[in-house]
Order: structure tokens, then C-alpha cells, then sequence
């Protein structure tokens, strides 16, 4: 037994007595959990990885020196000893007040408004979007904030701030008296400093797809005008103008304008990007095709109600709905870019996933100064030339980028050797080949072709971006830029130059960083700092655009992930603050009002999922989730080399996260079947050759806890899976042991039947009595009263309908410490347990969205520790420990009145003798606690139901039933059960994977590809359920009732749901003068989507968020 398990057990009992005195009531209040379970894991981990260590110290002191002086020496690392300080004392105050502090510093790098223009300063007056008085008064209708095509607006004070069309900014106004003429010609300074000798792997691992991102973030704000290079014409915001446009005409050529709100399918705007290597057309796709989920899913929840699908006819009402959803879209795909900048793409830069750390910096939030002034936020910016030149990164184009960029300058200069091409060439070529159509509907990349719906084929984008992925990026520095890209660099030059750009050390100073002193310091190398000094003669002379190339670079580290040049480390940081915390709809207007409460969840990142923070992960899933099977670590680290993240990074530092991620290529996922008749679905769902994913994410859940000595051993369920395995589902998770983890979850399953069959051998009067009193006292217990008297509310579903089977298993089963009125000692409050129930639930049975598979599994396991310590301790008791600790600590937070070890003690007199402690709580807990939401899911739906006003005669026939003495009422109340869950099911439907060449009906499945078993469209077959199955019939037989559930175990058994389900209906609708209560209160909050063809109900909690199950409902009666 290590100090590490003692240390554990000791922790978390401190805790479950600190819980067990909580009060019962929380008035509204988020109840705190394994507080001193948390404390001690941080201070191990802070003793693991120190986030401050002595030699640290001298970086600080440099900077108590110097940096108001002769500025910070960047080679002390201050900024990455910071960042790590942050990352790694994140959860504390101190953490909190040192970002506060680097970011106000970051933000007031640059002066806002710009201090200087490369021209005169745009005029400051209000941009005017309305042309006619018409015009203005459909705008006024507006009620919610949006972008603006063209980037105008965005400061109340400087309406044209940052608008495109814009002269550049200038930070650094220059001092250097040395003439351009004196400066060293600009091939030469190439072909000396700059060009690539040999590809040189970047160091840190980055992967090529994070430079084509890179190159999404760069034209979205730089677009330097052809014919005056002091213009932009793109505006300096996040504002994904490389998918919209920059102006109307442009974001109307890729709108559709029908009232969806959606674009045209597999659009952008910005033709540069068509020259791009192709991985940055594909990302771009994916954020137009989000861009479309996001409006469609936008449209279909209506959270204000003000929407209709289909569109109005009228022409006015349909183009402001279009132009609303277009809008509040765009608000949360720029989010959905904005959080892949600070996850992802700075999460890379700052080496935050490779060191496996899910902090971020937080340029957005709201903060004082201390003399309580706000740190202006919102406020716009404009970008500048020095930022321009900044990302001029040709150097980290991968070997195989370099050799497509290669194959397209010989068709566009025809042959012609890159040390021939000249600019006027370049020009020549860019009139005549770099000129695409105007609808870009026809543009395309790398020769992909359109469907006749104008998309793309997913396998094609997904190889270019798995391409991109696997290629690792090129490293930073001197004499890395390809020498195809001569003639790009040489227009740079003298680009910079027509600007009066300041020199490397006037920028360094800028920033507050120490000047160089000589080219060595520069840059140690000495074939470059010579030949530089050779050059340029004095470092002061040293241009910005080759300073930064070609300044000696980082090497990866704490905090350091980039690996660029020291001076372009410092910068990006700067600026990223600066794009993001001086836009005002990344600020003070991203909110739910604007972006809706759906939206403005969706476009958060999940710090839980695998991916240590970001969103590029969810891109992924979302949009090619064929290509991108769960677990894959292309879709988890894109912006990582798979090879170096395994080989050089998680093998090494953290060997048991390997496992979990599968680091082969994704392969394209089998095709999917659709059946949509009685008969045909009910094979697929009762057919032994389709196997479910169930068995095995159960096993998935409980495995953490089970022992690991079950022997290796091939079965029929083994060979299924192994099929299973080769077709990489979407909707199955595989095992990465074939031998073992079949047998174990075999001997699971076959404990998980002993356990059900004796919990079908108890009474069901039992269990009728139990089921009858809990209803009525939780009714009784949760209700409240209006300031009238004579009424009272209650949430149905909330306090009733959602925890009566979790009190059952806590009470009869499990012995679960539940805290209620009539327990309150106890540790788990009610609604917490149910959300850990439905977390459960969600990973076993309703798990079909890949992007949230991570997170359930994670979750899942963690809840389930919980709940199998405390079955376990039970368990350790009855098998004959006496002084067994935990289980005495149960027992005083379970009451006295609980039954659980009477159940127990049977499951252990019939199960004992070939199972460990361990696998009978396993046993136990499978067999009930994942199917406890989908039970009260089925509850929800039926007293839904019947609380219509057009089922008042069939609620009515209930009540009768309720209150009637005969034997058969209760089943002719399951007759009103069948038949409502038969018109609103739980799940609109099933997926299974064919084991074997199956025949259904006239459609064979092949092995290993998907059926999709349609539950709503079996459920209204007019050749089983006659011309009209939507209309509701209470006489049916049982065999004739439709499908009800998915399946045949834990509390969905018939044995099971037959008894219970009518008492607690018939409780419930006989409550007096039952109503909905008013308004929206009183109804399931949901909509529908489309799952192959199916409609899906799905709901939306108090906090926006979408799930599987219902949330709340209130209802109103008269107190008997």
C-alpha cells in the first residue's frame, strides 16, 4: 500500500465529513466539493513542476533594473518564467493578479488610438451604412450588436478606427538617418542571410497546420493594397474577414440571403488564400461550414421567438431574419476563431499543450486599475507596419509546402529559374494567372472538385489537413527561408523600406527590450552576424524585416513553444492582446444577448476535452466527424507533430496518457444505413450480429476500479469487437487491448445480469409502495406558494421526476449518502447527484457526438469512483471487515431507514464466491445508475405528454385509473405510457455496427459499417400503426405498442418500468387542477434537429446549454 494511497483515503474522508455538515440548503449557492481533496493534488503537483524556482531570480531582478531604463534582457527568459509562474498557480489569487498585470502591460504596448499613420489619419467621422431613410428604419429594428462588413464602428469616439480601407499604423516613428539608397541590396540580403540551405525540422514540434491557421489570423488583418502600400484593406480586427469579406459587396457574394442566414456551402471571400498551401482553404472551409451549423442550429432554437423555419415569404421579413442569424453566426464563429487563437494557436506558441497544462492567458476579462479605473477594453485598434513585417514567417514553410509552392511559381512564372524571377514578373503573372472569377462559388484549391451542391468532398479536405498535421513545420531563423519564395521576400524588403520602417533596435526599445550592442549579440552564429556586420556595418542599421528573420532563436522550454526569434517572441504576445481585448465584439459585446445563449456556450473552449484548451478539436469533430475518430490525437494536438508529441513528449513525461489517444491516421469511418420501419428496426436493435457500443464504454466507465487480473481469452464478443476495432465507428469505442478488455467486459456483463435478476426478484409491490410515497413527499417537499394562496408550483422534472429513481437506488440499492430534508447528514445533494447520473448516462447510452466523447469518459470515470467507494465500502463490511472506517462514515450519512445491505448482502451471498470486492460494486453500480436518467427521461416525456391541453379526456382516464381500486389499472395506465412514449420516444433513434454481412429487409449491411435504426420513424408506420400512426390510440396490445426504449436493462427493464411508471404518473396527474405553469416555464424547453433523416428532440437547460434531457418543468395544482 503506497503513501500516495494512504494519503488519498486520509483526503478524501477529511472531505466527505466536511460535506456530511454542509447545510441542506445552498440558497442558490454552487455547493464546494473535494475542496481539500484539490488543495492537496495542487500543492503535489506545485512540488511536481515548481512554478518558481532560485534561478529564476535573476530574470526578475534584470527586470526591477532595468525595465524602465535601458529595457528587459529577453534572454533571461523573464516573460516565459512568468508565463509558467501563472500557468502552473493557476487556480490561486496571485496568479490572477500577475495576468492582470502582464496583460494591462501587453495591451499598453501599443498606443490606443495610434500615435502615427503612414498617411493622413482616417477621418473620424460616423460611417453611415444606410443610404436611404428606408434603409435606416429597417437598421433601428435591429436589438442586437454586429459586425460591420467593412470593420467600422468598433469605437463609439473613432468610428472609423481600425475600418478597412485604412491607413496602416505606424508604432515606431524612425530616427535612423541612414538613406535607403545605403542600404544593402535587397537580393543580396537574401541570397547572405535569408535563404534556406537545408530544411531544419522545427524544434518544438509544431506541424505545418499551424502555420496555415496562422496564415487565416494574418490575412484577416493585413491586406496591404496593390496600388498604395500605405492603405489596408482589410480591417484590424479578428472579424474572420478572410471568410465574410471586407466590404458588403464581398460579404454578400457568399451569402445566400433566404432567410437561413447561412453562406454559400464551401465559400470565402478572400482570393489570396487560393495561393496559399492548401491546408488554409481547408480550415477555412470547416469555419464556413461552422459558420452554417451555427445558423441553422441558431435558427432551430429560437430563444427569442422571433424566428421562422421555414423563412416568411415577405421579402422584408425574410431578409432581417437572414440578415439577424447571419449576424448573431458570424458574433459566434469569430468567437469560435478568436478561442482558437488563445486555445490552440497560443496554447502552441506558448508550449501550453506539449507541456500538458490547459491555462490560458486571458486578454478579454474585465479588470481595474488600482485606482479603480477600468483597463480599457473595447476600445479598437489599428494595426501597424512593424506588425506587417512581423509575420513575414516563410521560414517555417514544411519541406513539402516548399515543393507545392515550387510546383505553382513554375506555372505561374513557366519554368523560370527563382533566382531569375524578377518583381516585374511577379506582377506580370499575378494580372494574369492570380485573378480568379467573381463568384466564389466556382473558386477551388490543390484541383479539388465541387459536388452539384457546391461542397467539397470530406475525405479530400480531411487528408489535406491530416497532411498538414504529420508535416512538421520548418524552424525559425537565419538562412530558412525557401529560396522559391525569393522574389516574395525582396518585395518585402523594399516594401519596408518605401515605408521608412524603424530599424530592429528602435523597435526593441519600443517594446522595453535592450537594444542590441553588436551584431553577435544579435546572433551568435558567425557566418550570420558577420556576414550581417558586413551588410549593414553598425547593428543600429539593421532593418526590422531581416532583424526579426534572421535574430538567433528560442529554443522550446517552459513557456516556449514557438520557437521563433526573441524579438518576434516578445511581439505576438503584444499584439494577440491587443487584436483580441481591443475589439469590442471579443469584449464588452461578446455576450449572450448578442451571440444567444446556445451560441455563446458553443464557442468556449472546453478545457476537459482532451485538447488542454482550445477549440480546433470541436472544429474538427464538428465538421468532418467521419474523418476524425475519437481518442485521434490529429484531431486533439493538430498543431502538433502526432510523432514528436508521442515519441518526444507524452512517452516521456506523462506515459500513461498515451494509451488514451489513438496516434495512427484517422481512417474514413464505414457508411451508415438507415432503416426506418418497424420490422427493420427492430431486428437491427434485437439482431446479435449488430452490436452496440453500451457493453463497452460501460466497461470504459468502471475499468479504472476493477483489479487488473482477469486472464486473456477470445470470444464470440472478442471477435465481434475486433471487427468493431477495423472499421474505426463514430459511434463505438474501441479497445486498445483486443485479448483482455473483451474478456472483462464479458465476465461485466454476465455479473451486470446476476445483479438485474436480483433486483427483478424482489416484490414489486415494493417497489410500488416506494415509488408511490417518495412521489408524493417530494412533491410535498419541493413546492412552493405564490404570494396568493390557494396554488401551488412545483418543477416536476427538476425535484421530482429526475431524482425519484436516484433516492430509490440510494435508499434500496447502493446506499448512496444522499442529503435531503429527511437525511441532512448526508454528503450528495440531490441535483449534484443527478448531474452526475446524467453525465453517466450520456457516455453510455447517448454518446453520438464525438466532440463530446473526452469529456463524458473523463467525467464519467471521476463520478464513478465516487459512487463505486462508497458500494465498495459497503461491500467490505458485509464480506467481514469489521473496523471498516468508510463504510461506518456511509452509514452516519445514509440514515437510518436505509435498506442498501440487505440488497447488497444478496448480492453478495449469490455473486461472492467469483468476484472481488471490486467487481461486485461494479456489478451493482452498472446494473442501475446509468440508466437512472434515461428512466426519469422516459417519466418526463409521458407526464409532458399528457399535460397538453389536447390530451385533458386521456389525463382524465388516468386520474380514474390512479384512484381505482382494481387490479388491472395499472396496466391500463402502461397502455397511456406505451403509446405517449411511442409518439415521443427517448431517442430518436439508435446506432449499431453489423459484426457480419447482415440482410435486413432488402438492405444488406456490410461488416463493420453502421446501422442507423430510426426509433421515431418505426414508431409511426402506417403498415403497423395504420394511415394515421400520429394520432393516439390507448387500446393497443403490448406487442403492437411500438418501440419504447433502447433496451432491455437496469431501470428501462419491463419488470422494472411496467411497475413503477403508472404509480408515478397516475401521483403526479392527480395532483388537483395539475396545469402547466405559465409561459415558458411550464414547457420542455427544446427543438428539433435532423439525425439521418429523423427529427431529434433535443433541450436546452438554464444555461443554454443543449442535452439529451429534459431540465425543468413547472406545474401548478391546488394544494389537497
Amino acid at each position: 500500500m503506497s503513501l500516495r494511497y494512504i494519503r488519498d483515503r486520509i483526503v478524501k474522508r477529511v472531505d466527505f465529513i466536511a460535506e456530511s455538515r454542509a447545510p441542506l440548503d445552498t440558497d442558490g449557492a454552487h455547493p464546494q466539493s473535494h475542496v481539500f481533496e484539490k488543495t492537496v493534488t495542487e500543492i503535489h503537483e506545485l512540488l511536481v513542476k515548481p512554478a518558481f524556482q532560485v534561478s529564476d531570480l535573476g530574470a526578475y531582478w534584470d527586470a526591477i533594473q532595468n525595465l524602465s531604463t535601458v529595457g528587459l534582457n529577453d534572454r533571461d527568459l523573464l516573460l516565459e518564467k512568468v508565463l509558467v509562474l501563472m500557468s502552473r498557480l493557476q487556480h490561486t489569487k496571485i496568479s490572477l493578479k500577475v495576468q492582470q498585470f502582464v496583460i494591462n502591460l501587453l495591451y499598453k504596448d501599443l498606443p490606443h488610438p495610434p500615435s502615427g499613420y503612414l498617411g493622413l489619419s482616417p477621418s473620424s467621422t460616423l460611417c453611415h451604412h444606410h443610404k436611404t431613410l428606408e434603409d435606416a428604419s429597417t437598421h433601428a429594428l435591429v436589438k442586437y450588436a454586429y459586425r460591420a462588413a467593412d470593420g467600422s464602428n468598433y469605437n463609439p469616439l473613432f468610428p472609423t478606427l481600425g475600418k478597412a480601407g485604412s491607413p496602416y499604423a505606424r508604432s515606431v516613428p524612425s530616427a535612423n538617418i541612414v538613406p535607403s539608397s545605403a542600404l544593402p541590396d535587397p537580393e543580396l540580403v537574401f541570397d547572405t542571410l535569408l535563404r534556406r540551405q537545408k530544411f531544419v525540422p522545427h524544434p518544438g514540434g509544431i506541424s505545418s497546420l499551424f502555420f496555415a491557421f496562422a496564415d487565416l489570423v494574418i490575412h484577416s488583418i493585413f491586406n496591404t493594397n496593390h496600388f498604395d502600400w500605405s492603405i489596408n484593406d482589410a480591417s484590424s480586427y479578428l472579424d474572420l474577414s478572410v471568410l465574410y469579406g471586407s466590404s458588403e459587396s464581398q460579404v454578400n457574394s457568399v451569402r445566400r440571403r433566404d432567410g437561413t442566414g447561412k453562406l454559400f456551402d464551401d465559400v470565402f471571400a478572400d482570393s489570396r488564400l487560393l495561393f496559399m498551401p492548401p491546408a488554409s482553404c481547408a480550415l477555412l472551409v470547416l469555419l464556413n461550414r461552422n459558420h452554417n451549423y451555427i445558423a441553422e442550429k441558431i435558427l432551430n432554437i429560437n430563444e427569442n421567438g422571433n424566428l421562422s423555419s421555414p423563412p416568411p415569404e415577405d421579402e422584408k421579413l425574410r431578409l432581417a431574419q437572414d440578415d439577424e442569424i447571419f449576424h448573431r453566426a458570424r458574433l459566434v464563429n469569430c468567437g469560435y476563431f478568436m478561442h482558437i487563437i488563445l486555445g490552440d494557436y497560443v496554447g502552441a506558441i506558448l508550449g501550453l499543450v506539449r507541456d500538458e497544462s490547459d491555462w490560458r492567458l486571458d486578454p478579454l476579462m474585465t479588470m481595474r486599475e488600482i485606482s479603480h479605473e477600468f483597463v480599457p477594453q473595447g476600445e479598437g485598434n489599428v494595426v501597424s507596419i512593424e506588425f506587417n513585417l512581423l509575420y513575414r514567417w516563410h521560414a517555417t514553410l514544411s519541406a513539402q509546402d516548399e515543393k507545392w509552392t515550387e510546383g505553382e511559381f513554375n506555372k505561374l512564372f513557366k519554368g523560370k529559374n527563382p533566382n531569375d524571377v524578377t518583381i516585374e514578373d511577379f506582377k506580370n503573372a499575378a494580372h494574369e494567372f492570380m485573378l480568379p472569377p467573381k463568384d466564389p462559388r466556382v473558386w477551388t484549391f490543390k484541383d479539388l472538385k465541387r459536388d452539384d451542391k457546391g461542397r467539397f468532398n470530406d475525405a479530400d479536405l480531411a487528408q489535406i489537413l491530416q497532411d498538414a498535421t504529420e508535416w512538421r513545420a520548418g524552424a525559425y531563423g537565419a538562412r530558412g527561408t525557401p529560396e522559391v519564395l525569393r522574389v516574395i521576400e525582396i518585395m518585402g524588403m523594399k516594401q519596408a523600406r518605401s515605408w521608412g520602417t524603424c530599424s530592429l533596435n528602435e523597435f526593441r526599445k519600443f517594446l522595453g527590450l535592450r537594444p542590441y550592442e553588436t551584431f553577435a549579440e544579435w546572433n551568435p552564429d558567425r557566418e550570420i552576424h558577420t556576414a550581417a556586420a558586413a551588410l549593414y556595418r553598425d547593428i543600429d542599421n539593421l532593418e526590422l524585416h531581416v532583424g526579426l528573420q534572421a535574430e538567433q532563436t528560442k529554443k522550446p522550454g517552459p513557456g516556449a513553444g514557438l520557437c521563433p526569434g526573441y524579438t518576434i517572441s516578445r511581439s505576438i504576445l503584444a499584439d494577440a492582446v491587443c487584436l483580441t481585448r481591443g475589439d469590442r465584439f471579443l469584449t464588452v459585446d461578446f455576450n449572450p444577448f448578442n451571440l444567444t445563449s446556445w451560441g455563446y456556450q458553443d464557442c468556449q473552449y472546453d478545457k476537459k476535452d482532451g485538447s488542454y484548451g482550445g477549440l480546433l478539436t470541436k472544429l474538427l469533430f464538428r465538421t468532418l466527424p467521419e474523418h476524425y475518430q475519437r481518442g485521434s490525437a490529429y484531431a486533439h494536438f493538430p498543431f502538433l507533430d502526432p510523432v514528436f508529441m508521442r515519441e518526444e513528449n507524452l512517452a516521456k513525461t506523462n506515459p500513461s496518457l498515451v494509451d488514451k489517444y489513438i496516434w495512427t491516421r484517422p481512417r474514413q469511418d464505414s457508411p451508415t444505413v438507415p432503416f426506418d420501419t418497424l420490422e427493420s428496426v427492430k431486428k437491427v436493435l434485437k439482431d446479435p450480429h449488430f452490436v452496440s457500443a453500451y457493453d463497452h464504454r460501460l466497461y470504459n466507465v468502471v475499468k479504472p476500479f476493477l483489479p487488473k487480473k482477469r486472464p486473456s481469452a477470445f470470444t464470440t464478443v472478442s471477435k465481434r469487437l475486433s471487427i468493431i476495432k477495423k472499421s474505426t465507428p463514430t459511434t463505438a469505442v474501441t479497445p486498445t487491448k483486443e485479448n483482455e478488455v473483451p474478456e472483462a467486459i464479458r465476465h461485466l456483463h454476465e455479473g451486470v445480469s446476476q445483479v438485474s435478476s436480483l433486483i427483478h426478484g424482489e416484490s414489486t409491490a415494493d417497489w410500488v409502495a416506494f415509488f408511490s410515497k417518495a412521489t408524493e413527499d417530494l412533491i410535498k417537499a419541493k413546492a412552493f406558494e405564490p404570494v396568493s394562496k390557494g396554488v401551488k408550483y412545483v418543477d416536476i422534472v427538476k425535484d421530482v421526476i429526475n431524482i425519484l429513481p436516484i433516492h430509490w437506488i440510494s435508499h434500496s440499492i447502493a446506499g448512496l449518502p444522499l442529503k435531503t430534508s429527511a437525511n441532512p447528514g448526508g454528503v450528495w445533494y440531490e441535483q449534484d447527484t443527478y448531474h452526475k447520473f446524467a453525465v453517466i448516462a450520456s457516455y453510455v447510452y447517448l454518446n453520438f457526438d464525438p466532440v463530446n466523447d473526452w469529456h463524458l469518459r473523463e467525467s464519467s470515470q471521476r463520478y464513478s469512483a465516487e459512487i463505486l467507494d462508497i458500494i465498495h465500502a459497503h461491500i467490505e463490511k458485509l464480506t467481514g471487515i469489521q473496523l471498516s472506517i468508510p463504510d461506518a462514515l456511509n452509514h452516519l450519512s445514509i440514515g437510518a431507514s436505509n435498506k442498501s445491505h440487505d440488497f447488497l448482502k444478496k448480492v453478495i451471498d449469490a455473486n461472492g464466491k467469483n468476484n472481488t470486492r471490486h467487481e461486485l460494486a461494479a456489478q451493482v453500480f452498472s446494473a442501475t445508475i446509468p440508466t437512472a436518467p434515461l428512466y426519469s427521461q422516459a417519466i418526463a416525456k409521458v407526464v409532458d405528454f399528457y399535460l397538453a391541453r389536447e390530451q385533458a379526456v386521456a389525463r382524465q382516464e388516468i386520474v380514474n385509473l390512479a384512484n381505482s381500486k382494481d387490479k388491472d389499472a395499472p396496466s391500463k395506465i402502461l397502455a397511456y405510457v406505451r403509446e405517449a412514449l411511442r409518439l415521443n420516444p427517448t431517442v430518436a433513434g439508435v446506432y449499431r455496427t453489423a459484426a457480419q454481412d447482415v440482410l435486413v429487409g432488402s438492405k444488406r449491411v456490410n461488416a463493420t459499417e453502421h446501422a442507423f435504426a430510426s426509433i421515431v420513424k418505426a414508431n409511426l408506420d402506417p403498415e403497423v400503426f395504420g394511415p394515421h400512426p400520429s394520432v393516439a390510440s390507448y387500446s393497443r396490445p403490448a406487442d403492437k405498442a411500438g418501440i419504447t426504449t433502447i433496451g432491455d436493462f437496469g431501470l428501462l427493464s419491463p419488470v422494472f418500468f411496467d411497475a413503477t411508471a403508472p404509480v408515478i404518473l397516475g401521483k403526479i396527474l392527480s395532483l388537483k387542477n395539475l396545469k402547466p405553469a405559465p409561459g415558458k416555464s411550464g414547457t420542455l424547453l427544446s427543438f428539433k434537429e435532423n439525425w439521418n433523416g429523423t427529427p431529434s428532440t433535443q433541450y436546452i437547460n438554464t444555461e443554454g446549454i443543449v442535452g439529451p434531457f429534459p431540465d425543468s418543468l413547472l406545474v401548478q395544482f391546488t394544494p389537497a
